[in-house]
């Protein structure tokens, strides 16, 4: 009988099959790895497009109002009653204030109370007070609420007192037994107020004025009973007056070139300072005014003196006042301070430049192999010039031979002339890298103003930058030539 039996089948090992996707997307993920590496590692170059603009700036200050003030006193003790109002101008002839000695012209007001009534004239004063108040209420200064208190309180208590001197007077003549009148000392601007600054002078100038925790002001018209020898009032009897405040280094820079700018030199070498004077608006009322300005040093602090011939009596009853300097903006192109850098030029004469054709650029002396000297026209960018020297890049390099066109101790030919200037002095420009054809190249840029985050520079200067030119954010962070994209 046959054997019977399965047959083995021969199994053959095929080779691994390369599967191109994986190659693929293995390349892909390396790819990207260093892409992700070198962007992390790399340093980042952002661009900026150059736009037109001005630098808003706020430039207030605090400073304190020097005034020609008197106090003047009481004769007797009394009660004391107010006739004129605060900050009214009175002359020798007008009442400031009456006193009672013996207390009975206070019964009377006392009595008469109710039948006193406030005219519109007395209730438009109260109101253009709140008014002023509510305007310049801040949260972060409470105790101006007690200061306001105050002056309200005294007001009413004033126009009360005057109507009820005045029906006293017109009631009968017995009733001037009862109390004194006190007219004006001089004429002047009467003030109910004293804080201890009426006699100061730009003599007595310190930093301690402008510290206003300090500050204490009292109202004298809260007074009912005074002594002899209280004060009583207050004159300001001169219209010209003085605020100083402390300056910055960018205001202090700012006056002394107006100042500066003011100065007049004679023929014999003497030099006068002008009058300088600069725009201000109070933030009490939204005034403008134009005050003359000279700077003050003490103890190496700067502090403007503002001088005004007017407006005495409309801040009277202020010590501090708060204001704007008014400047006028300077316009130009805006770009981040960031950009900014500084790079070293060449500097050579300008009576050396020639032109060949339309290009612009030096003879220089050059020596052939033969020993035979001849003058061979450079043509050369010129980043800057000024009425004597023209600014070359000692970088610059010529196409056809990538060589340096200038180098340090070249003889440069004056045309039509046998004299000579050896390349090498060096001196610094400012400027930008623009970047428009995706390489950094110097701009040179004339900055007008600037303040801590941006410049203002000059537009249309000679190769310079332009409106909408794209420019390197942070100048740090590339070299010039540098290619971008």
């Amino acid at each position: 009988m046959a054997k019977t039996g399965k047959k083995r089948k021969k199994v053959v090992r095929m080779g691994r099959t390369l599967n191109v996707g994986v190659v693929f997307f293995g390349f892909i993920a390396i790819y990207l790895i260093i892409c992700i590496y070198m962007y992390f590692t790399s340093t980042h170059i952002s661009g900026y497009e150059v736009i037109e603009g001005n630098l808003a700036t706020d430039y207030r200050y605090t400073g304190i109002a020097l005034r020609t003030e008197q106090v003047y006193s009481t004769e007797k003790t009394g009660y004391i009653n107010y006739y004129a109002s605060e900050s009214e101008k009175v002359s020798v002839l007008s009442t400031v204030y009456t006193l009672d000695e013996s207390g009975k012209m206070a019964d009377i007001l006392q009595e008469n109370a109710g039948d006193i009534s406030l005219g519109e004239e007395d209730y438009a004063e109260l109101r253009s007070q709140i008014s002023t108040y509510m305007s310049s209420f801040s949260d972060m200064e409470f105790d101006s609420v007690y200061n306001f208190k105050t002056n309200v309180d005294s007001t009413i208590l004033e126009l009360v007192n005057q109507n009820m001197i005045d029906k006293l007077d017109s009631a009968t003549d017995d009733n001037s037994a009862l109390f004194t009148r006190y007219n004006a000392a001089t004429a002047g601007v009467v003030e109910y107020y004293i804080d201890g600054y009426e006699d100061a002078s730009l003599d007595d100038l310190n930093a301690d004025w402008f510290d206003e925790t300090k500050y204490q002001r009292q109202n004298l018209r809260t007074n009912e009973l005074v002594s002899s020898g209280d004060p009583a009032y207050k004159l300001v009897t001169d219209e010209n007056w003085k605020l100083v405040f402390p300056l910055d280094a960018e205001m202090e820079s700012y006056i002394l070139d107006k100042m500066q700018a003011n100065q007049r030199t004679a023929e014999d070498g003497t030099v006068t300072q002008g009058t300088t004077y600069i725009q201000i608006q109070f933030d009490k009322d939204g005034e403008t005014v134009w005050p003359s300005v000279t700077v003050e040093y003490r103890d190496g602090q700067a502090y403007g003196v503002l001088s005004f011939v007017n407006s005495m009596v409309r801040y009277a009853n202020e010590r501090y006042l708060s204001f704007e300097v008014l400047r006028d903006e300077t316009s130009g192109l805006k770009i981040p301070r960031t950009a900014i850098t500084e790079k070293d030029f060449y500097v050579i004469p300008a009576v050396y430049l020639t032109k060949v054709e339309n290009d612009t650029g030096f003879m220089k002396q050059v020596t052939g192999e033969d020993g035979a000297v001849t003058a061979q026209f450079v043509n050369c960018t010129i980043y800057y010039q000024d009425e004597e020297n023209a600014y070359v890049d000692p970088e610059e390099e010529s196409f056809s031979t990538s060589m340096k066109k200038l180098v340090s101790g070249d003889l440069l030919v004056k045309t039509d002339s046998s004299e000579t200037y050896q390349v090498g002095q060096t001196a610094k420009l400012t400027g930008v890298y623009n970047i428009n054809k995706g390489y950094t190249i110097f701009r040179r840029v004339e900055v007008l103003y600037e303040n801590e985050e941006y410049s203002i520079v000059k537009e249309g200067t000679s190769f310079g930058l332009s409106v909408y030119d794209r420019i390197v954010l942070n100048a740090a962070t590339v070299t010039e030539d540098q290619v971008i994209y």
